[in-house]
């Protein structure tokens, strides 16, 4: 979900459901530019220290209160790790800066800080300053005029509320100005470390990986304190961050109110509300990307309602000073959810009261509010597809929570507008539910009774976090039960992003066997406003082709057929173009890609083989990532033979260095190591590279496998390519292929749909799904795994210990294939998958469709999913 504040427009302040969208984990380097133009100044003289002697270091040491999570030893931030703190970014007054790795973290309050309007100078020379409409003007003493990009170079003092109470002085630059009018890129320094010259300088701002324009940062003639009390001022001003609350208020519209003494009350008014600040003392209880909805009584936000807004009860009533009542927290079980005020809001003070100016209602979630939010990018019902086949779209959903869930399923149409229709049902603990065969699912359509089909994108709606998969299915008939050619399970997408990445960009890309590879890319927006999106698609040679599209309220863009998408030029001396994509939007969005094997050489030639594949948003990028298997010259059925292949991608304006570690499934030293160095937008494909292709054998026949961990020094994403090709060599001819998202480990619960096992595919073939867990640890870790039926019995649980550094296979675990049928007269099961690890772990669950009745039938089909965290 995502905060009203950062997408509001003009009057309405639009609730856009969309899920948690900013990580101060994945910021970029801290003297990568932007992806934009920017003036940069010369080198600047370093200022003299701080007249206090205090170092920047001492001035943000972190400083523990009550209720805090305890700091973690390996130096990461706990705000991040905890799950409430997913990003602290925008919760924070004026935005998250950074003070440098070695600093550790801020206090959780942030340290206020004010800029000195008398004391800025440029090469030299004082320049007679102020702040009007987010922008310095000014000009120097012999009346030339400093305008925009003329602020570049200059040097400030900026005043820091240190942890300990007292205000200390520090030296402050402009290194650059945004030739797009997004703002300043201000850096402070810390003249302990001014002998290390430009190291000594940090932004002002942190950027994201999702946005990089959150490094810039915008004047206010203002300054806030300890208490988040704002105050007007005419000798400082505050610089605030891209996503800080401050600049959420102003895009609120609060800044354009006439300035007088209520309208200054009312901005006041708006940063306790947007960072649920119930005591008034500057202690922020919410998470970034909580649904809320706001009201003032001036006018200028006007509550949003409509079908497309959860039911959201009255939260609390805000003034300058914190909440003057609350009838519940905006998010249940968070550490500053204290000093709040006691008493519920009564009717006289959530009316609209002009005679009260600066109040503000807010509106969020509450138990038994539909505002969890997952999507899926597609819904197909008997869709065609070349060879006679049709398309078709099933859900599965599972309730892992031990209380009742209600669910609701809505269609969409690719061209947004109301939905094709809806399905809600109600979940016992641990129950899970299938739309195959319900009639209610089956009855979505059009509403065309002469094509008896429809295709759109499904948003899910539900009480508690549930975990919900999508499955694609090619059949050989025109019913919903037509033999399966092709099935693809996908999991729902929960992380809208303004930025989004998919490893491959594939037009006409030769295969073996007169087949060529395409891509297409479905793009959905659930909002409930058009959003404009740019399409980035980067070239293997460093080629940029990109335009622009706008989506409709709660519509699609489609690749399919866009002239633009298949204008990109072919790889230099290959008949096919070959690169990855990149997704911009103003607004949240989801998006899918399709990679395609056709029987022909064009883009609508008949489909033999396809995969879809999920976007990485932008907070899902990493620095350490890997992939649940390594295999070369694997046998699998028949003359078939297994193999895998990364591409690794690097979605930054600076090169980026990875290491590539191949380790043993029964742990131990590793097979390989070695490093790449990709460049700028680039991407590193292992698929025949020397170090990939030398890992030493484990088995006979240079067979080798394992599983892979990835380093970086930046955030990266990627995929893993698992192929079964007909013959031994690396370029036998494809059979079968599956792309699976490089992950990162996880200690939270995991979660997969489906554990199945002999269950009937059609045709005479079985499906059957295993498990695969790495584990990255240097130490064995036990864990359990636990099998629930659809109607949320529990199975069996094992506990198999996994070594360090190595595997756990369900396929190969005697205990796995020992767990009792959920239909044992027809000596089959169906039901979904736990696992509980006591330390970070890597899992996949893998299906097979077998010619046969065995676990060691001849594969068919072959699909792999990684589990999903369980969501708080």
């Amino acid at each position: 979900m995502s905060f009203c504040a950062v997408i509001a427009s003009g009057a309405a302040c639009t609730a856009v459901d969309v899920e948690e969208t900013l990580a101060g984990e994945s910021e970029l380097v801290a003297k990568s530019a932007p992806i934009e133009g920017i003036v940069v100044s010369p080198p600047i003289a370093i200022p003299t220290a701080p007249s206090s002697g205090t170092s920047l270091a001492t001035c943000t040491r972190p400083r523990a209160k009550p209720g805090d999570p305890s700091p973690d030893p390996s130096g990461a931030d706990p705000l991040i790790q905890s799950p409430l703190h997913r990003s602290r970014n925008g919760i924070e007054l004026h935005g998250r800066w950074d003070p440098g790795a070695s600093y550790g973290e801020l206090e959780p309050s942030e340290v206020p800080r004010r800029f000195r309007l008398a004391e800025i100078t440029k090469d030299g020379r004082r320049v007679g300053a102020r702040v009007e409409q987010g922008k310095l003007t000014g000009s120097f003493d012999n009346g030339a005029r400093l305008v925009d990009a003329d602020w570049a170079g200059a040097e400030l003092k900026v005043d820091l509320l240190c942890v300990d109470g007292d205000w200390q002085t520090f030296p402050a630059r402009i290194h650059g100005v945004s030739a797009t009018g997004h703002g300043y890129d201000v850096e402070i320094q810390d003249p302990d470390r001014a002998e290390q010259g430009e190291a000594s300088w940090r932004p002002a701002c942190r950027a994201t990986l999702e946005m990089p324009e959150a490094s810039w940062a915008t004047p206010f003639a203002e300054v806030w304190d300890e208490r988040g009390t704002r105050t007007a001022s005419t000798g400082y001003f505050t610089f605030a961050c891209a996503t800080s609350a401050i600049i959420k208020c102003d895009r609120m519209g609060y800044n354009d109110v006439p300035n007088n003494d209520d309208a200054q009350r009312l901005r006041q008014t708006c940063t306790r509300m947007v960072r649920a600040d119930f005591s008034g003392k500057d202690r922020s209880a919410t998470a970034e990307g909580t649904l809320i909805d706001a009201e003032d009584n001036r006018g200028i936000q006007i509550r949003e309602q409509g079908d497309h807004v959860p039911e959201l009860p009255l939260e609390a009533v805000w003034s300058p000073d914190g909440a003057i009542c609350r009838n519940h927290w905006r998010v249940a079980g968070h550490p500053d959810n204290h000093g709040g005020p006691p008493t519920t809001c009564s009717a006289e003070d959530t009316a609209l009261d002009p005679s009260r100016p600066h109040l503000i209602r807010s509106w969020s979630c509450d138990p038994g509010a539909l505002c969890e939010r997952q999507y899926s990018s597609v819904f197909l019902r008997n869709w065609p597809a070349r060879g006679g086949l049709t398309q078709w779209s099933n859900v599965t959903v599972v309730n892992p929570n031990a209380t009742e869930a209600t669910v609701k399923l809505t269609v969409f149409p690719t061209g947004g507008g109301a939905p094709l229709g809806a399905v809600q049902i109600t979940l016992k603990a641990f129950e899970a539910y299938s739309s195959y065969g319900d009639p209610r699912w089956d009855a979505i359509d059009d509403g065309d009774l002469l094509s008896d089909r429809a295709a759109g994108w499904i948003a899910l709606a539900s009480d508690k976090p549930v975990v919900a998969t999508h499955r694609t299915s090619l059949r050989a008939g025109s019913t919903w039960n037509a033999p399966a050619r092709l099935v693809e399970d996908e999991p729902f997408l929960t992380s809208p992003s303004r930025r989004l990445f998919s490893s491959y960009y594939l037009k006409g890309w030769p295969e073996a066997g007169g087949r060529t590879q395409w891509s297409n890319v479905v793009v959905n927006n659930p909002a409930t406003k058009q959003v404009s999106i740019t399409v980035r698609i980067h070239g293997v040679d460093g080629s940029l082709h990109e335009f622009d599209r706008a989506l409709p309220a709660r519509g699609v863009w489609n690749s399919y057929g866009d002239s633009d998408w298949l204008a990109v030029p072919n790889t230099p001396t290959r008949t096919g173009a070959l690169g990855w994509v990149e997704i911009r939007s103003d607004e949240p969005v989801v998006a899918t890609n399709r990679i395609v094997h056709r029987d022909g050489s064009t883009y609508d030639a008949p489909v033999a083989l396809l995969d879809d594949v999920s976007f990485a948003a932008a907070t899902s990028a990493a620095k350490k990532l890997a992939a649940s298997s390594f295999l070369r010259n694997v046998p699998a059925t028949g003359t078939m033979t297994q193999w895998s292949s990364l591409v690794v991608n690097n979605p930054h304006p600076a090169q980026v260095a990875i290491t590539v570690t191949v380790r043993r499934n029964d742990g131990g030293g590793a097979l390989r190591s070695f490093t790449k160095v990709i460049p700028p937008f680039g991407a590193w494909n292992a698929y025949g590279d020397p170090d990939w292709t030398s890992v030493p054998a484990t088995g006979s026949g240079g067979r080798s496998e394992g599983w892979v961990e990835i380093s970086a020094d930046l955030p990266v994403f990627g995929i893993n390519r698992v192929i079964l090709r007909d013959g031994a060599t690396l370029s036998s001819p494809v059979v079968l292929f599956n792309d699976e998202p490089l992950v990162a480990a996880s200690s939270d619960t995991l979660i997969s749909w489906p554990y199945i096992k002999n269950w009937p595919g059609g045709e005479g073939l079985t499906q059957w799904s295993a498990p695969v867990v790495n584990n990255p640890g240097e130490q064995s870790v036990t864990m359990r795994v636990q099998v629930w039926t659809t109607d949320g019995s529990p199975l069996g649980e094992l506990t198999p210990t996994i070594p360090a550094k190595g595997s756990w296979d369900a396929a190969s675990d005697l205990d796995w294939h020992a767990l009792p049928h959920t239909d044992a007269a027809n000596l089959r099961s169906l039901g979904w998958m736990t696992l509980i690890p006591s330390t970070p772990l890597i899992a996949t669950n893998r299906l097979t469709l077998r010619k046969g009745t065995t676990a060691d039938a001849p594969i068919v089909l072959y699909d792999a999913t990684p589990f999903v965290r369980a969501r708080n």
